[in-house]
């Protein structure tokens, strides 16, 4: 399992967005995309103040059976995917 920070969004009246850490199970990894929205909201100054200008956002989508869950994370997709893949060892053909 890989630890990374999730931007969990506090549905009240008015959004409210938090930092959180969250172990994500790279063998239950479906797909990785970048989360453009969550750009415009960081300019909007609507996510936390101590995420920086630069921060890219990645979608993670886990599927463990019967159950989906989607996971707001920063980082870039390609970040992302190497960390989840870091541990893997890859054997070569030749």
């Amino acid at each position: 399992m890989i630890k990374f920070v999730e931007i969990i969004d506090d549905v009240t009246a008015f959004s409210k967005f938090t930092l959180s850490d969250v172990w994500i199970n790279e063998k239950y990894v479906v797909s990785i995309r970048e989360a453009r929205d969550y750009r415009t909201l960081l300019r909007e100054g609507m996510l936390p103040p101590d995420l920086s200008e630069s921060h890219v956002f990645s979608t993670v989508t886990t599927n463990n059976g019967h159950v989906t869950a989607t996971h707001v994370v920063v980082g870039a997709p390609s970040s992302v995917a190497i960390k989840l893949n870091h541990d893997k060892k890859t054997l070569l053909k030749g």
